[in-house]
């Protein structure tokens, strides 16, 4: 049980990133690189996207403190409290508040504020994810 929860975990996450990622960057490259303002089609599918992603991060955090609760129950292991609490504490806002740009979003405008939002916290969301993976994979204590 605990290796099949651990691979839906594991697929999780991967279509959380995926989803999470590719879309935005190519909005982002439109918008500011090629400066295309016809961008409605491309816009009406990232909403959906979006919701994918949230759906995905739902699913990512539930799976991860489903293993927690029933497998370690320990929140004194170093790599596991960086893992929860950065995913509680950081992804789960900064997922909050993409959906409610996109929900939000009725316009150019509104969009291109998204986008900047989106390119200030990139760096961030990187740092961040790194940071879960290195923990998982290596477990430092």
């Amino acid at each position: 049980m605990y290796l099949f929860l651990k691979y839906l975990h594991i697929l999780a996450v991967i279509g959380w990133i995926s989803s999470s990622s590719s879309m935005s960057l190519y909005l982002i490259y439109k918008t500011f690189v090629l400066k295309d303002e016809n961008q409605e089609k491309e816009r009406k599918f990232y909403k959906y996207l979006v919701y994918l992603e949230v759906f995905l991060f739902s699913a990512v955090i539930s799976l991860g403190l489903s293993l927690y609760f029933l497998f370690y129950e320990d929140f004194s292991i170093t790599w596991l409290r960086v893992k929860i609490l950065t995913a509680l504490l950081f992804f789960a806002p900064m997922e909050a508040l993409n959906l409610y740009f996109v929900v939000k979003a009725k316009n150019i405008e509104d969009y291109k504020r998204y986008d900047r939002f989106v390119l200030i916290i990139s760096p961030f969301l990187i740092l961040f994810g790194l940071i879960i993976i290195y923990m998982a994979v290596f477990k430092p204590d």
